[in-house]
């Protein structure tokens, strides 16, 4: 991966138009209308809020006329992918299972957890749906997220990956792998402030969240950012993100009597989970160490001299 100096021009229009338009979004219709479970037209701004990472590593390539060679848009090593799709979800599991063991929430297989917090015109609907389907109802809210609700959510995760991964953590790479990953880190979780001080992620924990959700955002900068450089495609991380979004933050529906500042995969437990990942990634040398790169043209990897016959693509 490129290791140039990066355009100061580049990378200034990058922030101003992720945190501008997000922030805009976030401070505008989003606190207008509330943070209201069930609402589509809140669920709509936070999507679109998504998308803004992505707009401002537009905007900069422009600025900086340098084109989308080094950005990913690539199939890359593909059993990368794989493992982008399991290990959030396996990593919540860790989590999940910590947080019972631990006392920090009980099991609750009913789905009361996310129906209490509909809205009454919607809870009657949903009591209905979960009624037909009875002792299933947590073996299909986790199939369903594994794969449609993943496959779905891929969309809205480009749009951030393409920017944080995409653009930023390669703008970075000149102050080394890992320093990079945690300055995105620590970007990418202030850009999430105004709308978890609103109690989106950590609800009753306006301010505590945000620092929360900066640790947070740093382990997970790492984890996909390690994707990002080891699958040598933009694809893996933004798997790996819809992969948290959607499975694995299903799993804390079936807690019941948790703080979210403490319980599951985004609280404290699940911190700890991610931090552990990471150090064993730091330690075997997985973070940080030398990949051979993809040629920009054909997505095949290029080995050293005397692999192959010097340098000439082979496929991984």
């Amino acid at each position: 991966m490129s290791k140039a100096k990066p355009s100061w021009a580049g990378l200034a229009v990058y922030l101003l138009v992720a945190f501008g338009l997000a922030w805009a979004i976030e401070l505008g219709p989003v606190r207008a209308i509330g943070l209201q479970p069930g609402n589509i037209a809140v669920a709509l701004w936070l999507i679109a809020v998504m998308f803004t990472p992505g707009l401002g590593a537009l905007a900069a390539r422009l600025v900086e006329g340098r084109g989308f060679g080094d950005a990913g848009l690539r199939w890359g090593r593909g059993r990368y992918h794989l493992a982008a799709w399991l290990l959030p979800f396996a990593l919540g599991l860790v989590a999940l299972g910590l947080t019972l063991a631990l006392g920090a929430g009980h099991l609750d297989l009913s789905g009361t957890v996310i129906l209490e917090k509909l809205p009454p015109e919607q809870r009657a609907k949903a009591l209905e749906q979960v009624a037909a389907v009875g002792r299933w109802f947590p073996l299909i809210v986790i199939l369903s997220g594994l794969t449609e609700g993943v496959l779905l959510t891929c969309i809205a995760t480009f749009g951030e990956e393409f920017g944080w991964r995409g653009y930023l953590q390669v703008r970075l790479q000149h102050l080394g792998s890992l320093r990079a990953m945690v300055i995105v880190g620590l970007i990418w979780g202030l850009w999430h402030a105004p709308v978890i001080i609103q109690g989106h992620n950590y609800p009753g924990h306006p301010y505590l969240g945000v620092p929360l959700m900066c640790l947070f955002c740093v382990l997970l900068a790492i984890i996909l950012g390690w994707l990002f450089e080891q699958s040598g495609s933009i694809l893996a991380p933004t798997i790996a993100h819809a992969s948290v979004n959607s499975p694995t933050s299903s799993l804390g529906a079936f807690v019941a009597g948790a703080d979210p500042a403490i319980a599951n995969f985004p609280g404290l437990i699940g911190i700890g989970v991610m931090a552990v990942f990471v150090l064993w990634l730091i330690k075997t040398g997985r973070v940080g160490g030398w990949r051979p790169p993809l040629d920009d043209e054909s997505g095949d990897i290029l080995q050293p001299p005397g692999e192959c016959g010097g340098q000439t693509p082979c496929r991984d």
